[in-house]
């Protein structure tokens, strides 16, 4: 029991151990990984993880991030955006397979709440009567009225397909500003994902969000290593 109590509690509070070593993402190396896991950890409000395809930034994005905030807090509602609805599903799935697990039963208790299907799931451990569900899938062109989330995650919103002109790039841009209305006060928005374009999502928040005045105002911090000519990710405080 004591062996457990010390392994909860490094889970909770290391997100790097948490996806590695608990979850199984043996792939992930500190060398290559840490500089973003720090972007994660952090309490910034607006985050933004720009890598390349294949760097495992969905993994840890998008199903050890969201399984990591809700252990920490059961009441959180968390919508998982993607450039389609399929892929949010296919991140429940994922996440539903960890949080299912013998090991994280043993560790953390039962997690499968009253509604667990592949749009929605509802955590057994959530302690207050919320509306919205812990998990939901969305994607572009999906609106979800009345609802309010405390964490969105914004992952893969861009792909060649959508980012071959402005207008295309447009449309990515308004469904994160319509986004925007429905995160609660104080809530947690997180964008990941590659560049396509000058104009795409990326491309606008470093531009037209950011800009050379909020950096010299310190609201924006560019976090160290993974450096290239472009931003490997981008740790947004403020805005």
């Amino acid at each position: 029991m004591h062996v457990d109590l010390e392994l909860k509690a490094e889970c909770l509070e290391n997100f790097f151990y948490f996806a590695k070593d608990f979850l199984g993402y043996k792939d992930l190396e500190w060398g290559v990984h840490g500089q973003f896991i720090s972007v994660f950890e952090s309490g910034a409000p607006r985050k933004l993880v720009v890598m390349p395809r294949g760097t495992f930034k969905s993994t840890l994005g998008s199903v050890a991030y969201p399984i990591w905030r809700l252990l920490r807090n059961p009441d959180l509602t968390i919508l998982l955006d993607s450039e389609l609805y399929s892929n949010s599903k296919n991140f429940i799935r994922e996440i539903k397979g960890h949080l299912q697990s013998e090991r994280m039963t043993r560790l953390f208790g039962d997690q499968v709440g009253d509604k667990w299907d592949e749009g929605e799931i509802i955590l057994k451990t959530r302690r207050q009567n919320i509306k919205e569900a812990s998990i939901t899938a969305g994607g572009l062109g999906t609106t979800k009225v009345g609802q309010h989330f405390g964490l969105i995650i914004a992952d893969d919103m861009n792909s060649p397909q959508n980012s071959e002109n402005v207008e295309k790039c447009q449309k990515v841009i308004d469904h994160m500003r319509y986004s925007l209305n429905i995160l609660n006060p104080g809530g947690e928005y997180l964008i990941i994902g590659t560049r396509y374009h000058e104009r795409d999502l990326i491309g606008f928040c470093l531009k037209d969000i950011l800009g050379e005045d909020k950096l010299a105002e310190g609201h924006l911090e560019l976090s160290t290593g993974l450096k290239s000519k472009q931003e490997t990710e981008l740790l947004i405080e403020g805005n």
